[in-house]
């Protein structure tokens, strides 16, 4: 198969390379299409995020990139936009709509950053209790969804990254399963996201299978995604992922070019 990843952060936020080098590997791996989804500025911290002022020679770089390499592959201008950001979708070829923080009473809680800082939330913003974290965040992830109409939900339970939920309960999948039901309303394309995987912090992608389940049930749509945040890793366990879903009884995958979104047979 020929891949495509429109989930890849670039120098312009917290990524390691120029977009031109991404673009360069992308073709060195045969890809169809590459996208850009660098962070949106998120005021609470700044220290991974593009900053406003970057915006514009961030799509002045991309859309020139796009016009040198479009023989070759085709460059999407994305955004991966936080709850708490504001960006104006007609200057982006797409959005994948993601939560890294809750906030609340002043104080703003990585999601995903460190298991300390999620043990912190926990403590101070969810009175201890892990349940209520996860229903603060799906709540947020929802209102998100509805709130910016993305193209793809982004990293849909990345809450569970360092292992603090019970994710094999019957509550906590209760909570998750009504969020990926109402959000999936909004937007019906969930990435698979391999991006933990290539940072070895996790052996699996998100979402995890009863929620991968749960999209094919819904007649939802997997897009492949690889968070990259290195030229290396843009396909990072694609090839196993597409197995794992034809196994789980997808029969294909979609992903986006210059003219839209594709279903791709697995």
């Amino acid at each position: 198969m020929r891949f495509s990843n429109l989930h890849t952060h670039s120098t312009f936020s917290d990524g390691k390379h120029s977009p031109e080098a991404i673009i360069k590997s992308a073709i060195e791996k045969n890809f169809i299409s590459i996208g850009f989804s660098d962070h949106s500025y998120t005021a609470c911290d700044e220290s991974y995020c593009m900053r406003p002022v970057q915006y514009p020679a961030y799509h002045a770089e991309i859309r020139a990139l796009r016009d040198q390499y479009k023989d070759q592959i085709d460059v999407l201008v994305g955004l991966e936009l936080d709850a708490y950001s504001v960006a104006d979708r007609a200057d982006y070829d797409y959005f994948i709509a993601s939560v890294h923080y809750l906030c609340a009473g002043g104080d703003c809680f990585p999601i995903d950053h460190t298991r300390l800082q999620q043990e912190e939330c926990i403590a101070r913003l969810c009175h201890g209790n892990r349940l209520e974290m996860a229903k603060r965040y799906y709540d947020l992830l929802v209102e998100h969804v509805i709130r910016s109409k993305p193209d793809v939900i982004g990293h849909f339970d990345v809450l569970t990254k360092f292992g603090l939920f019970d994710d094999a309960g019957d509550d906590y999948r209760r909570v998750a399963l009504e969020a990926l039901d109402a959000a999936m309303k909004a937007c019906p394309v969930v990435e698979m996201n391999t991006g933990a995987i290539s940072r070895k912090v996790r052996t699996v992608p998100y979402p995890q299978d009863f929620l991968l389940a749960r999209v094919l049930e819904n007649g939802g749509e997997i897009i492949l995604s690889a968070d990259s945040h290195a030229k290396e890793t843009l396909d990072c366990c694609f090839a196993e992922s597409v197995e794992s879903l034809r196994k789980m009884g997808f029969d294909h995958i979609v992903y986006m070019d210059a003219s839209g979104l594709h279903k791709q047979e697995i």
